[in-house]
């Protein structure tokens, strides 16, 4: 297999607790069964019909096909116009219409398919995603935490508290949540989320699950744009799961200096969640038997009889009190 070198190098990491898996769209979309709202274009384009159903004022005559035909667009900066259309229209991010857009849409996505979802969390990495729904925590109990959240933020890397690292924010908090080319900036601007998200590159083994375009987009394109200048010439890879027939055109994506490394899990989706269980399995080879340690040397040497005794008394049903007679301290041999 051309991919087992870095397969047990990633096991490696693993196990001994050095890998955060980032989980991306991909993720999302196959737990919900495809559901539309789970992917960045889904969202959107329900957020298009939204302004178009309750922004106040309604847009202008055109304006929906030409936010939609951004929408279709495979460029980043077409998608993010459109995205701050929506965000500009529905008032974000205090606008009531957002924040209820926000809960009726992503907010609503449930997992109907969580085996994906349970590997990840079986593999004892730490979870962030840039995601704004709700579903690893649906799925593993444990609780978002926002990359607004400093302190937190810190305590879940550090391993005292347990959480879901939202890099591109939550969506029961509107204001964390990383949509248009306002909020990017906010994200890309604030020194504690940038200086994670390097920490994270520099100490930890990333492994980035469910992602398509989403690694071109400014924030993880410019971190990894820098990983490339600083980390070129690192020993530590990184890695990044995808399909079978798109292993190849993704590797083409990261230069050589960025160490990342195209891992296919199998051909389709349903091969995601074997491929990621058999990463917990343990690689390090049994150890050899040792012979069992020898009992400790004795300290007391001669007067064999009067040990005897001792033991035997001791060892009575009703022991009696024994004086022990000797010289006071111990006698040290004079060397000749």
């Amino acid at each position: 297999m051309a991919d087992e070198l870095l397969i047990k190098d990633l096991q490696a990491q693993i196990e001994r607790d050095q890998v955060v898996a980032i989980v991306g769209a991909g993720m999302s979309i196959g737990a919900t069964n495809r559901n539309p709202l789970a992917s960045w274009k889904g969202l959107l384009e329900d957020g298009v019909n939204r302004c178009c159903e309750v922004a106040r004022p309604l847009p202008p005559k055109g304006w929906k096909e030409r936010v939609l035909s951004q929408i279709e667009s495979e460029d980043v900066v077409d998608l993010l116009s459109a995205a701050e259309n929506v965000s500009d229209r529905l008032v974000a991010p205090d606008g009531g219409e957002y924040r209820r857009w926000l809960r009726e849409s992503v907010g609503s996505l449930k997992a109907q398919h969580q085996g994906v979802i349970e590997a990840l969390h079986a593999l004892g990495a730490k979870l962030a995603t840039t995601n704004y729904d709700g579903l690893i925590e649906e799925v593993t109990g444990l609780q978002p935490v926002t990359w607004t959240e400093g302190v937190k933020v810190e305590r879940v890397i550090r391993g005292d508290d347990q959480g879901v690292l939202h890099l591109h924010g939550y969506w029961e908090k509107p204001e964390s949540v990383v949509l248009g080319i306002r909020s990017y900036e906010k994200v890309m601007g604030d020194a504690h989320a940038q200086t994670v998200l390097r920490a994270l590159q520099t100490m930890k083994t990333l492994l980035f699950v469910g992602f398509g375009f989403g690694l071109k987009d400014p924030n993880f394109g410019g971190l990894l744009r820098w990983t490339g200048t600083v980390f070129s010439q690192s020993e530590y890879r990184r890695f990044r799961l995808a399909k079978e027939n798109e292993a190849d055109a993704l590797q083409k994506e990261h230069p050589p200096e960025e160490r990342l490394f195209v891992l296919s899990f199998g051909k389709d989706h349903s091969d995601l969640e074997p491929f990621l269980r058999k990463l917990r399995t343990h690689i390090s080879e049994p150890s050899e038997c040792k012979p069992a340690a020898l009992p400790p040397a004795p300290r007391c040497f001669g007067r064999e009889r009067e040990l005897d005794d001792l033991v035997a008394v001791l060892l009575a049903e009703n022991p009696q009190p024994v004086p022990i007679l000797g010289l006071l301290g111990s006698v040290k041999p004079r060397s000749r």
